[in-house]
């Protein structure tokens, strides 16, 4: 009988113990990581949507954000720009397609001993525009999708560029205007897509390049064709952007 109560008492302390392991462990795993800078490599990849692939610029080789960012370092980082950003692409279409493209690219340049630091990943403003028009559950949905989508990508291209590679993402400029204060407004739903950027972001130690504050102001007009009912960045947008990043990632520029 002895020996029966004490194997209960045993089982019921580890099944704590347990427990309270799990819940530790956890905590731990979404604390927040603090970025730290490891520099530019020989390579910058450019990852996501419309906004890097320079939608709408004159010259999006030079004018957009990746190419500004390579300019503003100058020759003493030597960057090779490589942009694989895809023009209306979601998260889920980044992880089906873009994602493998570049996971791949990394392994074959990582091969060839050459590094690639900074990546920078815009992505997540095509899936708050897919469901702008449906309701409230579905464009939770949305942005419930989108968390998952931006964990896996994160997690894989982490793994694939390795410790050496600085990763940065940003935050959405809101386009529309409006309070996010306000639930179920445009604005509401960018903050809410933004905070999921952050968090994902803030678990893993990746750079976080706050466009959203930059364009407040005023900015998220005169820096965008918001004004002709386009959302995309203007070339003054994307010097901006550039500037944030480069901010974000703690880089030198070179002064023109």
């Amino acid at each position: 009988m002895m020996t029966q109560r004490l194997l209960i008492v045993l089982t019921t302390f580890l099944v704590i113990g347990l427990v309270a392991f799990a819940i530790v462990g956890n905590s731990w795993a979404n604390r927040p990581q603090t970025y730290t800078p490891q520099g530019p490599g020989e390579v910058y990849l450019a990852l996501g949507d419309s906004l890097p692939w320079g939608f709408r610029l004159d010259d999006r080789q030079q004018d957009s954000f990746p190419g500004l960012i390579v300019a503003s370092l100058g020759s003493s980082a030597s960057l090779e720009l490589v942009n694989l950003a895809v023009p209306g692409e979601t998260s889920s279409s980044f992880v089906a397609s873009q994602l493998p493209r570049a996971l791949a690219y990394l392994r074959e340049v990582r091969a060839q001993g050459r590094s690639v630091s900074p990546i920078t990943l815009t992505i997540g403003g095509n899936d708050l525009i897919r469901v702008e028009r449906a309701s409230a559950p579905e464009r939770a949905e949305a942005i419930q999708r989108f968390q998952r989508n931006l964990a896996a990508a994160l997690d894989q291209l982490r793994a694939a560029a390795g410790a050496q590679a600085d990763l940065a993402v940003m935050t959405y400029y809101n386009p529309y205007g409006g309070d996010p204060a306000l639930e179920g407004s445009d604005a509401y739903w960018v903050e809410r897509l933004n905070q999921v950027i952050r968090a994902e972001a803030g678990r893993r130690g990746v750079a976080v390049a706050e466009v959203y504050t930059a364009f407040v102001g005023g900015r998220e007009y005169t820096h965008t064709f918001a004004l002709f009912d386009d959302v995309h960045a203007n070339a003054q947008g994307h010097r901006l952007i550039a500037e944030t990043f480069l901010q974000a990632l703690s880089y030198e520029t070179v002064q023109r």
